[in-house]
């Protein structure tokens, strides 16, 4: 497997931000923005991919958004916009 093709190993960031920020390309060409806070014991993980109902076929309106249900199809709790920092999240 290819290594990783690094972008970008210093980003702009608060003054009062000590996490530390890179940029890489993986084999497949997608970009990812790696964060390593050494004070959290946890990891999470954002995909953006841009693509939406303007990718649609002009014969399959919709399919954009009903593959974004599948995307989560499976998964115990799916947090959104509207539910976010709230108890149903």
């Amino acid at each position: 497997m290819a290594p990783l093709e690094r972008l970008a190993d210093k980003l702009e960031a608060p003054a009062l931000d000590d996490r530390s920020y890179r940029v890489v390309r993986l084999p497949n060409k997608l970009e990812a923005l790696l964060v390593h806070d050494p004070d959290t014991d946890k990891a999470s993980a954002a995909v953006n991919v841009n693509v939406g109902s303007f990718s649609d076929a002009d014969d399959m309106p919709g399919m954009a958004h009903a593959v974004e249900h599948l995307l989560f199809m499976g998964t115990k709790k799916v947090c959104d916009v509207h539910t976010q920092g709230t108890a149903r999240c």
